[in-house]
C-alpha cells in the first residue's frame, strides 16, 4: 500500500512538472500579384483611342429613353417634295420613297361646305355622323360608283368608304387618303389607277392640303397588325350568321344603322352607332382620325361581319401607342357587344 501511494505521489509529480509543447506549422502565405490592365487602343480614322478617352467619350452621351411601343411599321414624315429622281413632282397623298400618309389635313370648314364640295367633285354623302355628343367631332362618309364597284368583292366591301372628320377641337378637317385606305382594305385587289383617281378628286376638291404625320410603308399595309400577334385585315369577326335580307331588316329595326350602301352583288355595307360609353374611346385616343365611326358592318354570303376592333382601331390611329391601347383595353370587346345587339 505504501509503495503505490509513493507511486502515485511520483507520478503526480511528473506530471505536474512536464510541459508538453505542439508546433502548428505556419501557413505558406500566397504571394500578391498587382494585375496590370492593358491599354486598350482604338483605331478610328487613323487615330488611336486609349480606354480613358473612350469612357470619357461615352460618359458625355446622353441616356438612353425608351418610347412608348407604336406600330413597327410606322414611318413619320412632315411634307412633300418634287422628286430628285425624276421629273415626276410628288404631290400631297402620293406614295413617297414606298411610303404614304394615312390622313389629309386642311383648315377647318364647315359641314356644309364640306358637302359642297365633295358633291361638286362628284362623291355621293352618305352620312353625316356626329361621333360625340358635344360636337367636337362629326364624320361625313363619302364614296362614289367606282369605289362601290371595286368594293364589290368578297371580304373587300370595307373599301366602298372614305371618311372627312371635323375637329372643331383642332380646327382641322382630316380625309381618309384612298391609297392608304383601298391599300389596306382591297388588299390583293388594289386598284391604282382608281385610288389615284380617287385621291385627285379630293385635291381638286379641297385646297392646302398636308400629309399627315402618319406615315405607312405602301407595301406592307395588306400584311398589317399594330404587333405580333395581333389581328390582321383578313381576320374578321362574325357577328350573326342569317340570310342577307334578314340581317339588313335586324339592322334597320335595331335603330343604330346610320347609312347603307348597296354594293350591287346582294351585300351590304352599313355603318351602326355604338353605345355613348363605348364611343367615349375617340376622346381618350383623340378626334381627328374619329372618322372611323360610324362602325362599318358588311353584310355578304348570310354573315354579318366586321374587322376585328383591335385592327380597325390601329390602322385608323396608325400612331396609337401602346400606353394610349392600353387605356382603352374593354373597348374592342365592348364594340363586338354593342354590334351583336344590334343583329339579336
Amino acid at each position: 500500500m505504501t509503495q503505490i501511494i509513493l507511486f502515485l505521489s511520483i507520478f503526480t509529480a511528473l506530471l505536474s512538472a512536464t510541459t508538453v509543447d505542439i508546433k502548428i506549422p505556419k501557413v505558406p502565405e500566397v504571394p500578391k500579384v498587382e494585375a496590370v490592365v492593358p491599354t486598350l487602343h482604338v483605331k478610328q480614322s487613323g487615330s488611336y483611342q486609349t480606354n480613358e478617352e473612350i469612357l470619357k467619350e461615352f460618359s458625355k452621351k446622353e441616356e438612353v429613353k425608351f418610347s412608348n411601343h407604336v406600330s413597327p411599321y410606322l414611318q413619320q414624315e412632315t411634307q412633300n417634295v418634287s422628286s430628285k429622281d425624276t421629273n415626276v413632282t410628288i404631290q400631297v397623298g402620293d406614295i413617297k420613297n414606298g411610303k404614304v400618309s394615312a390622313y389629309l389635313h386642311a383648315p377647318l370648314l364647315s359641314k356644309k361646305d364640306v358637302v359642297a364640295k365633295l358633291k361638286k367633285a362628284g362623291f355621293n354623302v352618305v352620312a353625316t355622323f356626329k361621333v360625340d355628343k358635344k360636337g367636337v367631332a362629326t364624320s361625313i362618309v363619302f364614296t362614289n360608283d367606282a369605289l362601290i364597284k371595286a368594293a364589290a368583292k368578297t371580304n373587300k366591301g370595307f373599301a366602298a368608304t372614305l371618311h372627312i372628320t371635323l375637329n372643331k377641337k383642332d380646327k382641322l378637317i382630316s380625309i381618309t387618303n384612298p391609297i392608304y385606305t383601298l391599300g389596306a382594305f382591297l388588299q390583293d385587289d388594289y386598284d391604282e389607277t382608281l385610288a389615284k383617281n380617287t385621291l385627285q378628286a379630293i385635291r381638286t376638291a379641297f385646297h392646302n392640303l398636308k400629309n399627315s404625320q402618319e406615315m405607312m410603308k405602301f407595301r406592307i399595309l395588306k400584311h398589317y397588325q399594330f404587333m405580333s400577334g395581333m389581328p390582321k385585315y383578313g381576320d374578321m369577326q362574325t357577328i350573326k350568321k342569317a340570310p342577307n335580307a334578314k340581317l339588313l331588316a335586324s339592322a334597320k329595326k335595331s335603330k343604330k344603322m346610320v347609312y347603307q350602301i348597296d354594293l350591287g352583288n346582294g351585300s351590304y355595307i352599313i355603318g351602326v352607332t355604338l353605345k355613348k360609353r363605348t364611343s367615349k374611346f375617340i376622346k381618350k385616343i383623340g378626334y381627328t382620325n374619329a372618322g372611323l365611326l360610324p362602325y362599318p358592318v358588311l353584310i355578304e354570303n348570310s354573315e354579318a361581319k366586321i374587322l376585328d376592333p383591335k385592327y380597325y382601331i390601329s390602322i385608323m390611329y396608325p400612331r396609337l401607342k401602346m400606353s394610349q391601347f392600353m387605356t382603352i383595353a374593354t373597348v374592342p370587346g365592348a364594340i363586338n357587344k354593342d354590334i351583336d345587339k344590334i343583329f339579336r
